[in-house]
């Protein structure tokens, strides 16, 4: 029996919100360890934006489960085009040396 909701678009909208909303709150703990610390702390952006890629784990994980196929592949897809354009932005800072 197929799920309800197995749609590649649902995957694909999956992808590019967990990873904004990993991000922000990535940038967020940041700057509560600053505080907290009475310092600067600084994590990289690029550190960050790798970190909430890899968050989509989780529900490729809840996708798995739930035997929602179509939507993992979008989900799939959608860290794949994150992942791209994640090395286009920093990859040739980090090729370049």
């Amino acid at each position: 029996m197929i799920p309800r909701n197995d749609h590649l678009w649902i995957g694909l909208a999956v992808s590019v919100f967990v990873t904004a909303v990993a991000y922000f709150l990535f940038l967020q703990l940041g700057d509560w360890f600053s505080v907290s610390a009475g310092r600067s702390v600084v994590f990289k952006p690029r550190t960050l934006a790798l970190l909430a890629i890899c968050v989509n784990v989780l529900p490729m994980n809840v996708f798995r489960r739930t035997y929602r196929t179509r939507a993992m592949k979008g989900l799939m897809i959608g860290v794949m085009v994150l992942a791209a354009v994640w090395f286009w932005v920093y990859g040739r800072e980090l090729l370049n040396g």
